[in-house]
């Protein structure tokens, strides 16, 4: 290692009032004469803010995704010896808790505030007109980056963010719900809740600047965390070239292991069969392993298996190998991120400054994703959109797709079996949205300070909370929490520091009380006690029948049953003592609900508020228009096109050799639509999920000149995932149509963006694939939506006479 640099002596100067930011500027303490004859300057005008002496540096890293059992640093199959590194040159936190989902965790974590009390009681993507679920950050609650630039630190952030609503992703903005507006000085990642790591659509600082132009490059491929640990280091290398002493806040956020799980063969290949003992056993050897380590004391059991999760054995031979393949990839997409986050930590110690900085390491947001559901996935979406597939289907589609090899590359978006993620966060139950139990919020953390810490390679067993990250940076770096913030009073810190236990394993606990509440399921802690409060909905399931229990007049809360367990005696939550306590059960239930008032987590399940028709009003504006080089629009952001009739028009001008090429693709081939010219007719390609792909052409080449083409879709009905009848359109003229039986009710894609004129990244028909981006090679004037389309009388009587014949011969099936 190098030798640690010490830092520099800052010029001497009154220390600023650190409780309002931004910090005032320093009074003149010079003289100024009517001319330079006499007068002295005060050079500490010109100085930026600057930290409190011996503040260190802070690198935090938050992987997505994953479990209590997945790193071998706690027991884990997964290798991650960059883990292990800090962990042994530091400590583990083996009761350390986050949220059970993913931007809650991020605004916890970023705001040291309750994720509710921020805004996300959910992700952005779900936000709703409720104070707890609005994925706006209120102007109370300035967020830890802010604190720190303010005071003096240079900031910056990397990979996925998570944290801007849906509308605001665009060169619109506003850019406040950016991380630049959150007070990182640079970011380079994505905005949404995941990416392709072959194709992402990234964003710089306040500009999306789309997927690179070299990923699909197959010797030198484009891979995200490759990129991620580049740029980290570019960042460090030019921070430390511009000032040697300045303290930097790295916040790295992998997008790892959140689905799509994408990674080359060659890393997942390191796990060749390595699973193949399936989950049920994979659980027994992981759980030896953590009692071995001591992060799960000796007397603790390892939970049961829950009745959702089929047992191992229970799987049919021919389907074992299929499953086995989908743990190999997670496990080397895994063991990537560590060796990334390793080459940022390997740049921090050539700088000489390893040990002045504060790592702080969280394995998971949230426990390890079961939204692949029992079978796995060959496309994250299909979950999301209540899609449910079957084995046979499963394999069926990934064979379409390249067989269980590709799985890992850009040709699927893969998320593994459920069962996967159960045995990832072992010993507990669950995992990820469910709030209620420690399999969903109990993730570890290492914590590498050399220069502070007394006991390298320690645990910490003292109850720590997602909210308290923030707390302790703040306390180390000797920055007070601010009470106001450009002129308004501040929200104070929920969290509580935890740097007392970093110097002593002694050190009492100070976090005796957190609610804990996503998706409904909900959970309260109190002194050791826990009361959990699970809905029945198995967290994989969003079709129509899975969440009518819960509409607004049928849900009871106060009917979930209640388990209560007390922790110092039973690690993993595997006695269930409130029959024995009702009393306590009692206390903790009215207690949640106090909490719940207080820290804006009513109306309970808000987050499934768009499911029961509680939807933002369609804008009275129904027409979006689009010019030629409009480019990389979020999913979020496109026009609202499910479950409704719709039209796409465009105006062109096709030159007399003809033209061909994308007038206007949104997301891929596994999940979006396209309208474009191949052999010089009108063609329009629509794929659902990837399940279904429709395809409609025209019977005629376009003519020159000016032209106006359409699509038309008239829905059947206006209803989730709605068939209905297409029709194209040139020049007002009917030229070919075909019937969709069914649409995506809900999102294409959560990364894949929309672009005019081409095809960028991932293409939606793969019969351009080598051709992408196949740019339209004539003049795009404008592409219109139309989501309140008005067809005439004549018009829609024959539409819809060709819907109803067509849709009695049809169902779902791969």
């Amino acid at each position: 290692m190098t030798t640690p640099r010490p830092r520099a002596p800052r010029p001497s100067r009154t220390d600023p009032d650190r409780a309002v930011l931004p910090l005032a500027a320093p009074p003149f303490r010079g003289t100024a004469n009517r001319t330079l004859r006499g007068s002295r300057p005060d050079w500490n005008l010109i100085h930026a803010p600057q930290a409190p002496a011996g503040a260190p540096n802070v690198l935090l890293v938050l992987v997505d995704d994953a479990g209590f059992g997945n790193p071998s640093t706690f027991g884990g199959p997964i290798r991650t010896p960059n883990y292990t590194r800090m962990a042994e040159g530091g400590l583990r936190y083996n009761r350390f808790h986050v949220t059970a989902l993913c931007s809650p965790t991020r605004a916890a974590l970023l705001t040291a505030r309750n994720n509710h009390a921020v805004g996300f009681g959910s992700v952005g993507e779900f936000s709703s007109g409720f104070p707890g679920y609005t994925a706006m950050l209120p102007p109370e609650c300035a967020p830890l980056p802010r604190i720190l630039r303010d005071n003096g630190y240079s900031t910056a952030a990397f990979g996925k963010w998570h944290l801007t609503p849906d509308g605001q992703q665009g060169p619109a903005g506003p850019f406040g719900r950016w991380p630049t507006g959150w007070g990182f000085d640079y970011f380079y990642g994505f905005l949404g809740g995941d990416s392709g790591q072959w194709d992402p659509c990234l964003a710089e600082n306040q500009k999306i600047i789309g997927t690179p132009e070299q990923y699909d490059d197959e010797e030198h491929p484009f891979y995200l965390p490759d990129a991620m640990a580049d740029k980290t280091i570019e960042w460090l290398h030019g921070v430390r070239a511009q000032d040697a002493d300045k303290p930097f806040f790295v916040y790295f956020a992998t997008g790892c292991s959140h689905a799509p799980h994408h990674v080359a063969a060659a890393w997942a290949d390191r796990y060749k069969g390595r699973f193949d003992q399936g989950w049920d056993r994979l659980r027994e050897e992981v759980f030896a392993r953590q009692q071995e380590l001591g992060v799960v004391p000796a007397d603790a059991e390892l939970t049961p298996r829950d009745e959702a999760f089929p047992a191992w054995d229970d799987v049919p031979p021919r389907l074992q190998a299929y499953y086995a393949r989908q743990m190999e990839v997670y496990a080397g997409y895994s063991e990537n991120a560590d060796h990334n986050v390793g080459r940022v930590l390997d740049a921090i110690a050539e700088l000489g400054e390893l040990d002045n900085t504060l790592v702080l390491w969280i394995w998971g947001d949230n426990g390890a994703s079961m939204e692949g559901a029992v079978t796995g996935s060959f496309n994250e979406l299909t979950m999301q959109n209540g899609i449910p597939l079957t084995d046979e289907m499963q394999l069926q589609l990934a064979e379409r797709y390249g067989g269980i090899e590709a799985w890992g590359t850009a040709i699927m978006d893969p998320h593994y079996a459920a069962a996967w993620a159960w045995a990832g966060n072992t010993p507990f139950r669950w995992g990820k949205q469910v709030g209620s139990h420690l399999g969903g919020v109990r993730n570890p953390l290492v914590v590498h300070w050399p220069e502070r810490i007394p006991d390298p390679g320690g645990l910490r067993g003292q109850f720590t909370h997602v909210t308290d990250v923030g707390a302790t940076i703040l306390d180390v770096a000797g920055i007070p929490a601010p009470t106001r913030v450009d002129g308004v009073a501040q929200e104070p810190l929920h969290g509580v520091t935890f740097a007392e236990a970093l110097l002593d394993p002694a050190a009492p606990e100070r976090h005796t009380q957190q609610y804990f509440e996503t998706i409904g399921n909900r959970a309260m802690y109190k002194d050791g006690w826990w009361l959990a409060m699970r809905t029945p909905r198995i967290p994989w399931v969003l079709t129509p029948e899975a969440v009518a229990p819960y509409a607004p007049d049928v849900w009871d809360p106060d009917a979930d049953p209640a388990e209560l367990y007390y922790l110092p005696d039973d690690f993993t939550q595997a006695h269930d003592l409130a029959a024995a306590h009702p009393e306590k059960v009692a206390e903790l239930k009215e207690l949640f609900w106090a909490e719940a008032e207080r820290y804006k987590v009513l109306p309970l399940l808000a987050t499934l508020s768009a499911f029961f028709g509680i939807t933002p009003p369609l804008p009275e504006v129904s027409t979006f228009e689009f010019r030629g080089d409009v480019q990389n629009i979020a999913p979020g952001m496109i026009p609202r096109i499910y479950n409704h009739s719709y039209t796409i028009s465009a105006d062109l001008v096709v030159p007399e050799r003809g033209a061909e090429g994308v007038i206007v693709a949104e997301a891929d081939h596994l999940g979006g639509f396209s309208l474009f010219v191949d052999a010089g007719r009108l063609t329009h390609t629509y794929s659902m999920l990837g399940v279904f792909v429709y395809r409609q052409q025209a019977e005629a080449p376009l003519p020159t000149g000016e032209v106006n083409v359409r699509m038309e879709f008239a829905a059947d009905a206006a209803e989730p995932a709605a068939g209905g009848q297409v029709t194209l359109f040139v020049n007002d003229t009917p030229v070919g149509g075909g019937r969709m039986d069914h649409t995506v009710p809900m999102r294409f894609s959560a990364y894949a963006g929309m672009d005019i004129g081409r095809d960028n990244g991932g293409v939606v028909d793969l019969s351009y694939a080598d051709r992408e981006p196949f740019p339209f090679t004539g003049t795009i004037r404008k592409v219109t939506f139309d989501i309140k389309p008005h067809l005439t009388a004549e018009d829609e009587h024959a539409v819809h006479a060709v819907a109803h014949h067509a849709h009695a011969a049809h169902g779902i099936s791969a």
